[in-house]
């Protein structure tokens, strides 16, 4: 009898977390793109939601007990990235890769009451078959949290990432106009 005591005891409740899509329109970008490849540091290899409390412990990473995210933050970002890039296909089979490194991901509190999301990324333009780096750019936001909690970190990291998405859109559209002939990424990347 003792061993069915054990059983008592309910679960408290989970929640599971995506960022989802947020039916942005996707930002048309010229270069030929083979595919887009998101990497994390091992700290952000898990699907724990991580949070920051800075006035106490402003080195230490925490993770909040009953909830996490449905996958890995670079998972997560490499689904909006993917959806919000509309990227030319290359037409002999070569062409460029998108490498996003993920550097922060984590719901930082800088009160009790308040925080924010922070996501901070280094996109890196990547030439077909030798991988040196064309063009790289550092890209961060913060957004408020509406509350200051895991539902309303998830909130505020949604609406972070599908911004630097756009951003990055953005940024590999304003590549091809500044070069142009053999020198020009469209060329780079079709090689």
């Amino acid at each position: 009898m003792n061993g069915c005591t054990s059983f008592s005891a309910i679960p408290e409740s989970f929640s599971i977390y995506d960022i989802g899509p947020q039916g942005n329109s996707p930002v048309p970008v010229s270069v030929p793109l083979v595919g887009i490849d998101v990497v994390a540091p091992s700290w952000l290899s898990s699907s724990a939601m991580q949070y920051r409390l800075v006035p106490q412990h402003p080195l230490e990473r925490r993770a909040y007990t009953n909830s996490r995210w449905a996958g890995m933050p670079s998972e997560m970002v490499r689904i909006v990235v993917g959806r919000v890039i509309e990227a030319q296909p290359a037409t002999n089979g070569s062409g460029c890769r998108l490498r996003v490194d993920v550097d922060e991901f984590i719901q930082r509190f800088d009160t009790v009451d308040t925080s924010v999301g922070l996501i901070e990324l280094r996109a890196s333009l990547l030439a077909p078959r030798t991988d040196a780096v064309l063009a790289t750019k550092a890209f961060a936001v913060e957004v408020p949290t509406p509350t200051a909690d895991a539902a309303g970190g998830v909130i505020a990291m949604r609406a972070g990432v599908n911004q630097l998405a756009i951003d990055a859109g953005r940024w590999l559209a304003a590549l091809e106009p500044a070069t142009s002939g053999a020198d020009s990424f469209r060329t780079r990347c079709s090689r």
